[in-house]
């Protein structure tokens, strides 16, 4: 785990850039613990006059947090998500890791007690024996940023393009889809397989039909007088009311 972008933003807007001289650069100056500091806040290997660029002392700045982001993972022992360890750091930064390391926020954390650990923060606001107003504050967005919740990551988008399938659609997957789509009802086909599986269903339901003709067909052919006694009967059934007014004529 790494400080974030938001983490560094914290620890530079505290610490400031000091002290800045009319070209850009800043020179070496005591904070009011009476510790050589230079640039943003970077006390290691600093002596009385030295001097540095911006860009150096962004350079150190970030050097320098390489070895508090391993003393929060190496001290720490319960899991931590990205705005825990980020309060971490910056309170590591600023007070020491040997500060960190003694602290009665640590014992709470490591015991897993996250609320107990927050409170901690706000007891680490003096210097000198004396409240300071800056530190008070810091101490503050620590415990806040400490406290707050990171937001889930998003889902990934889906995509807005696919690829065409590979294996061509069956002529009967095409005719079922042009059907549905030239009003034949609201049916949605759903896969190629079943557009197929109707085809050859209605194409069943039509040989049914078939076989059921040509067995009529063969009875005719094998028993002529009993279908045309059946068929004289039928006829008779059904045309009975014409043949009935016709009788009543000649009687």
């Amino acid at each position: 785990m790494n400080l974030s972008q938001r983490g560094l933003d914290l620890i530079k807007s505290f610490e400031g850039y000091h002290r800045r001289l009319p070209n850009g650069d800043c020179i070496a100056y005591r904070c009011p613990a009476n510790v050589l500091t230079l640039g943003y806040g970077c006390t290691k290997g600093i002596k009385p006059g030295m001097i540095w660029t911006e860009q150096q002392a962004q350079d150190a700045l970030a050097k320098e947090l390489v070895g508090h982001e391993q003393a929060v993972l190496r001290l720490v022992s319960v899991d931590l998500n990205q705005n825990q360890f980020d309060a971490l750091v910056s309170f590591a930064y600023n007070c020491g890791d040997g500060a960190l390391a003694k602290s009665t926020l640590l014992k709470k954390l490591n015991r897993g007690d996250y609320a107990g650990a927050q409170a901690e923060f706000l007891k680490w606001n003096k210097a000198a024996g004396k409240v300071l107003r800056g530190l008070s504050i810091r101490r503050a967005k620590e415990a806040a940023l400490f406290a707050e919740r990171v937001e889930e990551a998003e889902p990934d988008p889906l995509p807005q393009a696919l690829e065409e399938p590979k294996e061509p659609m069956s002529p009967g997957a095409k005719m079922a889809i042009a059907g549905a789509a030239s009003g034949g009802g609201t049916a949605i086909v759903s896969s190629p397989t079943a557009a197929i599986t109707d085809t050859v269903q209605n194409v069943g339901a039509w040989q049914a039909i078939g076989k059921t003709v040509s067995g009529f067909a063969a009875v005719f052919i094998q028993y002529p007088l009993l279908m045309g006694g059946v068929s004289a009967v039928a006829i008779g059934v059904i045309f009975w009311p014409q043949i009935a007014r016709i009788i009543g004529r000649e009687a």
